[in-house]
């Protein structure tokens, strides 16, 4: 029997996400031709901030050893070079190889619309993809008008509208909590807007305090400051010249059962 062929899921998955983001690109004149790397530009609206030098060192040497599985495409500018439509990562993989030219499929023309989502997509289906530079490129959209509701955004992008709004609400966050997310690599975009409960003069020293925890355990971490912070604002005790009045909401039962071990104690002093 003949022996399978490794499957090289970094080259794969290059394959994979062209495919799925075809149906995207409107594509009136399409043909395919070798371009000097030199003539690439970047897609403007493209929102990784940085891409990591081992992810690209890894789909470096899968490129050396396998080939080019997949061709990048790129926009015609009708002035010898061309924008990257597909294919960031691998136009970087080749410069790390010191090549001078890539194949390419090149359109010759694209609405605004899919040059500002497609980038996001196809960043989007990456784990390595930093919360923030999708949270930036997600309001970059909607400030730019590409879209007109958080609605349109979500279906556009192939999320949900709930994780739409976590995302953005990452930047909400103080500055100092995203320079530290940044610096840390931190990914967990549900921890994050969960710290929005936190005053922001704490988040960064909470942070801290979970960035290295489980996400289970930073969750219940930031409930269980933020109920301490509710409780804070809580009047437990309301008097008046005629009345005594003690809120017992939200506090554990232990506690709930000494504080009657004190009021029998009142009941026998009032007689």
């Amino acid at each position: 029997m003949a022996k399978r062929k490794k499957v090289d899921f970094n080259l794969a998955s290059e394959v994979f996400e062209d495919a799925s983001l075809a149906d995207k690109v409107e594509k009136e004149e399409v043909r395919k031709t070798f371009i000097d790397l030199s003539k690439l530009q970047s897609n403007p609206h493209q929102p990784r901030l940085q891409m990591d030098k081992d992810n690209i060192e890894e789909l470096a040497n899968s490129i050396a050893k396998n080939g080019l599985l997949q061709a990048i495409t790129v926009l015609n500018n009708n002035d010898d070079t061309y924008t990257i439509v597909f294919g960031h990562r691998r136009v970087a993989a080749y410069a790390y190889l010191d090549k001078e030219s890539i194949e390419a499929t090149v359109i010759d023309s694209i609405e605004e619309k899919s040059l500002v989502i497609i980038p996001i997509v196809e960043n989007l289906q990456r784990k390595d993809m930093e919360p923030i530079e999708t949270a930036l490129a997600l309001d970059k959209v909607i400030k730019m008008k590409v879209v007109k509701t958080q609605e349109e955004l979500a279906s556009s992008v192939g999320l949900t509208q709930g994780r739409v709004s976590k995302l953005l609400s990452i930047l909400k966050l103080s500055e100092e909590v995203l320079k530290e997310v940044k610096s840390e690599k931190f990914k967990d975009a549900t921890v994050l807007a969960a710290l929005n409960r936190v005053n922001q003069e704490k988040q960064l020293e909470v942070f801290d305090q979970i960035k290295n925890l489980k996400r289970e355990d930073a969750l219940a971490f930031i409930k269980n400051i933020s109920l301490k912070k509710r409780e804070e604002g809580i009047r437990r005790i309301v008097h008046s010249n005629n009345s005594i009045k003690i809120n017992t909401k939200g506090i554990s039962k232990e506690k709930k059962e000494q504080l009657l071990k004190y009021l029998k104690d009142i009941e026998e002093l009032l007689g």
